[in-house]
């Protein structure tokens, strides 16, 4: 590898154990099939789903965490959006009740999605502050509700 001048670098994407569209870079940097496929990255075709299996139908998920039956960890769910059949482990079932939250109708890969779409993309844009019109870079687009502060109008605000 000293000899290649390989050494101490990443292992090319060839031979990486997972496909592009498995890994926490599809959420972070998009790509698509082919993009994926020009710079070298492997991509999966059939990610393993099991759909139709379900004992328990959303819609019979009790409301409030008081109301879910111990035997709700037993239970195959279906999720809303992609149909995909999930469990809850009783783990997440006592964590549930502790913050007194609803049992989740989405399985975990719709709702990492959504976390996903809520956090934004990893990029800044070039914005003027919302106080003094002094142009800065943020994460929050122009098309984003936020007001948006330099640091000084920040300081001043906060202090």
């Amino acid at each position: 590898m000293k000899k290649e001048g390989t050494y101490g670098l990443a292992f090319p994407q060839e031979i990486a154990p997972y496909a592009y569209n498995e890994t926490i870079g599809q959420d972070n940097l998009p790509l698509t099939k082919e993009e994926a496929i020009a710079r070298g990255f492997g991509w999966q075709e059939n990610i393993q789903i099991t759909r139709g299996k379900e004992t328990l139908e959303p819609s019979d998920i009790p409301d409030h965490i008081r109301d879910v039956p111990s035997n709700i960890c037993s239970e195959i769910l279906k999720c809303l959006n992609c149909e995909r059949n999930y469990r809850i482990i009783p783990q997440e079932l006592q964590l549930y009740k502790e913050l007194v939250v609803p049992l989740p109708r989405k399985c975990f890969f719709c709702r990492h999605k959504d976390r996903i779409h809520r956090r934004g993309p990893f990029k800044l844009f070039s914005r003027k502050c919302d106080k003094c019109g002094k142009d800065i870079r943020t994460t929050f687009s122009t098309d984003r509700p936020e007001i948006v502060y330099c640091e000084a109008c920040y300081q001043s605000e906060v202090a």
